[in-house]
């Protein structure tokens, strides 16, 4: 018998031998890598279907989800206008302090609101405005320094005073007395004030219309 062909190794050997090839491929490629990472593919998992769950759930009651967010924007911008001063507030905010301490304006100036020199803008993005305001009055030292106090711990608004001038007012009877007495009362006195003051608010509107525009097109686009 020719040696040749008693060496010829069958088919089907080949066959195992390949089948063995694949799968020790398979495991060193596939299978122990995976069996290394099954932990955080059923983390994965488990957040997928609570992502999903979630999901439903909204989708379930998306109109009543909607309404709730509707409501609360309406709520939030109502305190937000209520509780902030801007420009279009100012002079009623500044009539409430005269009212209060009891005397009349000689002028009022609000120069138009103007961006921060520097772009400053607040946590939630919304840009920082300034409005130059001057105002003259007549007014003892007492009054004068309530209305400074008011500016700085009472007015709902932020104000800086960059400017005050002020001269004392004389009548005929107050100059004579004047000249016989130079240690007049102080508290009597009357001084003529111009203060000039800045206003500082975060003009809410631009990013509530933006907020409003993006919901507009999400309800289009649904």
């Amino acid at each position: 018998m020719d040696k040749k062909q008693s060496l010829k190794i069958p088919k089907f050997v080949w066959g195992i031998l390949l089948i063995v090839l694949i799968c020790i491929v398979f495991l060193v490629v596939v299978q122990i890598p995976f069996s290394q990472k099954i932990d955080k593919y059923n983390s994965d998992h488990a957040s997928a279907d609570s992502q999903i769950s979630m999901y439903k759930d909204y989708l379930s009651r998306a109109s009543e989800v909607q309404e709730s967010i509707n409501k609360m924007k309406a709520e939030c911008e109502a305190k937000s206008a209520a509780l902030t001063i801007n420009a279009d507030k100012t002079a009623d905010d500044i009539r409430d302090m005269l009212k209060d301490l009891d005397y009349d304006l000689s002028s009022l100036s609000i120069n138009e609101r103007a961006p921060d020199s520097e772009g400053r803008v607040s946590a939630t993005g919304d840009p920082l405005y300034v409005t130059s305001i001057s105002f003259s009055f007549t007014t003892t030292e007492k009054k004068l320094i309530e209305t400074l106090k008011y500016f700085e711990s009472e007015s709902d608004g932020s104000y800086f005073v960059s400017r005050i001038s002020v001269s004392e007012r004389f009548n005929d009877d107050q100059q004579a007395a004047q000249g016989s007495n130079q240690n007049a009362n102080s508290a009597d006195k009357v001084y003529v004030t111009t203060l000039e003051i800045q206003l500082y608010f975060f003009d809410i509107t631009k990013n509530q219309a933006n907020a409003t525009t993006a919901t507009t097109t999400e309800s289009s686009a649904a």
